[in-house]
C-alpha cells in the first residue's frame, strides 16, 4: 500500500512511519527542502519491515503538487505538516490561518493522487476550555488560534470532500483525530515529560505550574496504534456531515485521566525521588488552564483499539532508554565493566548490514568506526556500542538455499533421532518468515514459531505455518499459546542480542522440565583462525566462541550437549534444560587479534591489486553478494570505486545501495543489460553455489573469484 506522511520528521511522523514501514508500506515521506532533521527517518528506514521509504523535499504550501512528484497512486494520506505548534505561536492568526490554506492544498493533493483516505492530525485545543469529559459530537469552543485553526481545517476539508462527492463522485474519506497530550521516546526534549525526567535524574529543581487541572497522557506507541487502526479499519471515515463524523478522540482511556501534579509525582518516585518539584512557579499555556477529560469510546467501538501501555509502563521505557545512553559500557555476558578493553578499531563500516539505503538516503548514510572489545572476565568479545534498532527481528536473504535447507535438515534428523523428540513441540525462537520452520514440517513434529516483526509473522502464516508475534523482552514473558515446548531452536539471532542472558531466561521459563534446544552462531575461533576482518559487523554485538557460548548457556540454567561447528563458520550446540540454576565457569583467555588486523591491510592491499590488473587488462567487475561480508569488503577497500554493481537474489535489497560504499544492489539478471567481465563472489558458504549459478546464467567466458577467507583465489 502506499502511503503518504508529511510532518515526517516530527515526534509523531517519525513514530507513525516506523509502524507503517513494518506493515510493508511504500511510504512518500515528505520534508522540508533542506531539512535538518532528517536523522529521525533515516532511523526509520528499513528497521521495520520491508517496506520502502522515500523522501520528497517539498514545502507545504506546495502540497497540492506533490502527485507530479510521486508519479503513482496513493491510497492513504496522512497530514501532519504544521507550522506554529510551540507555545509562541499558538496565538498568531496569520501562522494558524497558513497552516489551514496549505491543510487544504494537501487535501487536494491527496484527490490528485487518488488517496481514498485523508487522515488529518487534529487536536484537543479544539475543544476548548471543558471541565467535563470531551466527547467528538460536543461544541468546540477553542481559545487559541491553534485550536481555532484545526477545527477550521475540518470543517472545510469536510465541506469540500463532500463537494466532490456530490460533483463528480470522487470518493474520499477524511478522518480528523483528535489527538491530546502524547509523550515517549523521541519527543521534544523541552516537553513536559522529558523535562521532569531529565531534571530530576539529575537530582535537580523542577518549577512547574499549579498543576491542578486533570490530565491525560498517551504512549506514543499507542498513538500510532490508533492512527494505524483508523486509517486501515472499515467504516472509520466520514465527511463531517453530522456532529462529529469522521472525528475521533485520541488519548488514554478515562481510568487513565487524574490531576497533573500525580503525573509529575509518578515520575518523580520512577525516578529514585531524585531532585525536587516547586508548584506554581509558571504560568498556564497559551490555552489556559485547560482540563483534558478525553472520552475515547468512539474509537474503541469502531476500530478496537485501546491504549496497552500505562504511564508508570510508558516512563520506565524512557528511563531505561536514557539510562543505557548514559551508563557506562558493561559486558552483555557477566556484566563487568569494559573499559579499557579496546582490541582494534575499524573505520568505515557499515552502520548495520540490514538498513540498506535507497537514493533518496545516499548522501545521508555514512560509514562508522566500529570498536571491538574483550571482557576481561569473561572472556566474551564484543563490539562496544549499542545494538541496531532491529535486533528484536530476524531477516534472512540466504535461509531458502539449497546449502541452508539441507544443513537444518541434517541437524533435525540427528536431533530428533538422538534424543527420540519424535511427536515433540519445537519453537523456532526468531523464525523470521519461517524459511528453516518450514524445512521442520518435513518431520514427525509440532512446529512453531514466534517472531517480532509483524510484517514476517504474517507471511510466515501466510505460507500455512504457525507463527505468532512475540520476543523474550523480559525473563516472564510467554512466548505463544503453545507451550511449555520440548525443545527450542535459535539459529544465527543470539549474537544480536544485548541481553542474551534475559532471552536465555526467557526461553527457559518457556520450557517443559527437560526441555532441550538447538543454538548457532557465528565463530569467533573461524574468523581468527581465517583471518576475516569483513565478517565483523554492527549487526553482531557479541562473538562467541565454544568457551564463551558454553559459559553462556550454563550461567542461565542449560547443560551442554554436543558442540559442533557447521558449514565452516559457525557454532552449533545442542543444550537440556537443568532443573537448578548452577553458574558457568568462565575462562578469560585474551584473544590473539594481530592476524586479524593484520588482513585488514592485506585484503585492501589485494583489492588494489585485482583492480589494477582489470584496469591493465580493460575488464569491469561486479561483486556477487549484497551480505555483510559484501557490505563490509566494498565499504572498506578499492571495490567501492572500481566494480561496478552489487549482485543479490533477494528481492527486498535490490534497487538499493551498499551501506557505506553505495554500490548499487541489482538482481542476477542486471548482468544481461551491462556485463560484467569478472564476478568477485563474497558469501562465505554459498560460494560454490553462487558459481555453479554464475556458470549455468552467463555462461563460462566470465571470470569467477572468490574471497576465501584472507585470500582472493579464481575459481574458472
Amino acid at each position: 500500500m502506499n502511503v503518504v506522511v508529511t510532518g515526517s520528521t516530527s515526534f509523531l511522523g517519525a513514530a507513525l512511519i516506523r509502524k507503517l514501514l513494518g506493515r510493508g508500506c511504500r511510504v512518500y515521506a515528505v520534508v522540508r527542502p533542506g531539512s535538518r532533521n532528517l536523522a529521525a527517518l533515516t532511523e526509520a528506514a528499513g528497521k521495520e519491515g520491508f517496506g520502502y521509504l522515500t523522501i520528497i523535499e517539498l514545502e507545504l504550501e506546495k502540497l497540492d503538487n506533490i502527485a507530479g512528484m510521486i508519479g503513482e497512486p496513493c491510497h492513504i494520506f496522512f497530514h501532519f505538516g504544521w507550522d506554529g505548534s510551540g507555545s509562541h505561536n499558538r496565538m498568531k492568526a496569520d501562522v494558524q490561518h497558513k497552516n489551514v490554506e496549505d491543510g487544504l492544498k494537501a487535501l487536494r493533493g491527496a484527490r490528485n493522487l487518488g488517496c481514498s483516505r485523508f487522515v488529518f492530525s487534529g487536536s484537543q485545543a479544539e475543544y476548548g476550555v471543558y471541565r467535563t469529559a470531551m466527547r467528538e459530537d460536543m461544541e468546540c469552543r477553542p481559545v487559541s488560534e491553534y485550536g481555532r485553526a484545526k477545527a477550521e481545517f475540518g470543517r472545510r476539508a469536510g465541506e469540500l470532500v463532500r463537494f466532490w462527492a456530490a460533483e463528480d463522485g470522487f470518493a474520499m474519506e477524511y478522518i480528523h483525530a483528535r489527538i491530546f497530550s502524547v509523550y515517549g521516546p523521541g519527543d521534544h526534549p523541552w516537553s513536559l515529560v522529558n523535562s521532569c525526567l531529565d531534571t530530576f535524574l539529575k537530582g535537580e529543581k523542577m518549577e512547574l505550574g499549579a498543576c491542578t487541572q486533570q490530565w491525560n497522557y498517551l504512549y506514543i506507541e499507542d498513538l500510532v496504534k490508533g492512527l494505524i487502526a483508523l486509517a486501515f479499519s472499515e467504516g472509520t471515515g466520514g465527511h463531517i456531515d453530522g456532529p462529529g463524523a469522521g472525528v475521533y478522540n485520541l488519548a488514554g482511556g478515562m481510568e487513565s485521566t487524574r490531576p497533573l501534579r500525580e503525573y509529575v509525582e509518578i515520575m518523580h518516585h520512577l525516578c529514585g525521588g531524585r531532585g525536587s518539584c516547586v508548584y506554581g512557579k509558571l504560568p498556564p499555556n497559551a490555552e489556559g488552564p485547560a482540563n483534558l477529560i478525553p472520552d475515547i469510546e468512539k474509537i474503541r467501538e469502531k476500530t478496537g483499539w485501546k491504549p496497552e501501555i500505562s504511564f508508570e509502563e510508558g516512563i520506565k521505557r524512557m528511563l531505561e532508554i536514557k539510562e543505557r545512553k548514559n551508563r557506562e559500557k558493561h559486558c552483555i555476558l557477566c556484566g563487568r565493566q569494559m573499559n579499557g578493553t579496546k582490541l582494534m578499531e575499524l573505520a568505515g563500516m557499515p552502520a548495520s548490514a540490514q538498513d540498506i539505503p535507497d537514493e533518496s538516503r545516499i548522501k545521508e548514510d555514512r560509514g562508522i568506526t566500529l570498536c571491538l572489545c574483550q571482557c576481561p572476565k569473561c572472556g566474551l568479545v564484543q563490539f562496544d556500542c549499542e545494538p541496531v534498532e532491529y535486533y528484536r527481528d530476524v531477516i534472512r536473504s540466504g535461509g531458502y538455499s539449497t546449502t541452508m535447507v539441507n544443513l537444518r535438515a541434517g541437524q533435525y534428523r540427528h536431533l530428533i533421532d538422538t534424543y527420540g523428540l519424535e511427536g515433540k513441540k519445537f519453537l523456532e525462537v526468531g523464525c523470521g518468515r519461517g524459511e528453516f520452520l518450514k524445512v521442520l514440517t518435513g518431520f514427525p513434529v509440532e512446529a512453531y514459531g514466534v517472531e517480532h516483526r509483524q510484517s514476517l509473522v504474517d507471511g510466515a502464516v501466510k505460507d500455512g505455518l504457525r507463527v505468532v508475534k512475540g520476543f523474550t523482552e523480559s525473563p516472564d514473558t510467554v512466548l505463544g499459546d503453545n507451550g511449555p515446548y520440548d525443545v527450542f531452536l535459535s539459529f544465527n539471532f543470539l549474537e544480536h542480542q544485548p541481553e542474551p542472558g534475559v532471552m536465555l531466561d526467557c526461553i527457559r521459563n518457556n520450557l517443559t522440565e527437560d526441555g532441550m534446544g538447538l543454538i548457532t552462531v557465528p565463530s569467533l575461533e573461524y574468523i581468527l583462525k581465517y583471518n576475516g576482518y569483513y565478517e565483523l559487523l554492527r549487526d553482531h554485538i557479541a562473538y562467541y566462541t565454544f568457551d564463551t557460548l558454553r559459559y553462556l548457556m550454563e550461567s542461565n540454567g542449560f547443560q551442554v550437549l554436543e558442540e559442533e561447528m557447521v558449514n565452516r563458520d559457525t557454532l552449533s550446540v545442542i543444550v537440556r534444560r537443568q532443573r537448578e540454576l548452577p553458574r558457568g565457569s568462565s575462562k578469560a583467555e585474551p584473544v590473539d587479534i594481530s592476524g586479524l588486523t593484520a588482513s585488514v591491510t592485506d585484503i585492501r592491499g589485494q583489492m588494489e591489486q585485482l583492480r589494477d590488473r582489470l584496469e591493465k587488462e580493460g575488464k569491469s567487475l561486479a561483486v556477487w553478494g549484497a551480505s555483510h561480508q559484501g557490505f563490509t569488503l566494498a565499504a572498506t577497500t578499492v571495490l567501492k570505486d572500481c566494480a561496478r554493481y552489487m549482485i543479490d537474489s533477494a528481492p527486498f535489497k535490490q534497487g538499493r545501495f551498499a551501506p557505506a560504499s553505495h554500490l548499487p544492489i541489482v538482481p542476477p539478471d542486471h548482468w544481461y543489460r551491462e556485463p560484467a567481465d569478472v564476478i568477485l563472489i563474497v558469501a562465505p558458504g554459498y560460494t560454490e553455489e553462487i558459481a555453479d549459478s554464475i556458470r549455468s546464467r552467463f555462461g563460462t567466458d566470465v571470470e569467477i573469484m572468490a574471497l576465501r577467507s584472507d585470500r582472493v583465489e579464481e575459481l574458472s
